[in-house]
C-alpha cells in the first residue's frame, strides 16, 4: 500500500513512519521540517505545511492510505487540527484515498469518562484549546465519505514498546508509548474492523 503519513517529524509521526516501512508499505513522509528525515528505500519525502490545501492535495495524488497523527502549535492553537484535517478530508476525496486513520485523544466526545481524573483537569483547563480542536478535527473527519477510523490515544509516553495495546470503547485509559500507538495506527491500515468508527487504546 501507498501510504502518506501526516505529521510524519513529530514524535509519534516518526515511529509510524518506521512502522509502516518495515509492514512493507512505500510511505510518503508530509510535514513542514520532512526534509530532515533520513533516506531510506521506500519513503517519500514532501516538505509542506498541512494548512496548504494546494500542498495537502499533490501530496496524496497515488497514495492509497493516509495516517493522520498531526500536532498543535502550542497550547493557544485551537484550529490547527480540524483546519489541517479538513484539508486532507477533501484532497483524500478528490484523489481515490480508500483509507484514513487519524489520531486523536482520550478524552473526546463520549470517551469523556474513559480518562483519569487528572486528565479530565488538564482538558478543563491547561489543554482546553487542544481538546476542542480535537473535537472539531473529529466532527471534520465523520463527516466525510472515507473509509475512517478516529484512535483516540490515552496520555502518551517515551517509553519502548510493549507489544500489549488494549483497544476498547468503554475502559478505562491511561498511558500509551508512541511505539506502541505507531504500530497500532499502522495496523489499522489494512484492517476494516473498526470502519467509520472511534476506538481508544491504551497500554
Amino acid at each position: 500500500m501507498r501510504v502518506i503519513v501526516f505529521g510524519a517529524t513529530g514524535k509519534t509521526g516518526r515511529h509510524v513512519v518506521r512502522l509502516a516501512l518495515e509492514h512493507g508499505h512505500e510511505v510518503t513522509a508530509f510535514g513542514r521540517s520532512a526534509d530532515r528525515l533520513d533516506p531510506q528505500p521506500g519513503l517519500i519525502v514532501f516538505k509542506g505545511d498541512v494548512l496548504d490545501s494546494g500542498a495537502v492535495g499533490a501530496a496524496v495524488e497515488g497514495c492509497d492510505g493516509a495516517v493522520i497523527c498531526l500536532g498543535s502549535a502550542g497550547l493557544r492553537d485551537a484550529t490547527t487540527l480540524a483546519d489541517g484535517t479538513a484539508n486532507i478530508v477533501v484532497a483524500a476525496e478528490g484523489c481515490g484515498v480508500g483509507r484514513l486513520v487519524v489520531l486523536s485523544a482520550a478524552g473526546v466526545g463520549d470517551s469523556w469518562a474513559q480518562i483519569p481524573w487528572s486528565s479530565r483537569l488538564l482538558f478543563k483547563t491547561m489543554l482546553r484549546n487542544i481538546i476542542a480542536d480535537h473535537r472539531a478535527q473529529e466532527a471534520v473527519v465523520e463527516r466525510s465519505g472515507a473509509d475512517w477510523t478516529i484512535v483516540r490515544s490515552a496520555v502518551l509516553t517515551d517509553k519502548p514498546a510493549t507489544g500489549s495495546v488494549t483497544a476498547t470503547k468503554t475502559g478505562p485509559t491511561r498511558r500509551i508509548s508512541r511505539a506502541d500507538l505507531a504500530g497500532y495506527l499502522v495496523d489499522q491500515l489494512s484492517d476494516d474492523s473498526l470502519t467509520r468508527q472511534t476506538i481508544s487504546v491504551t497500554n
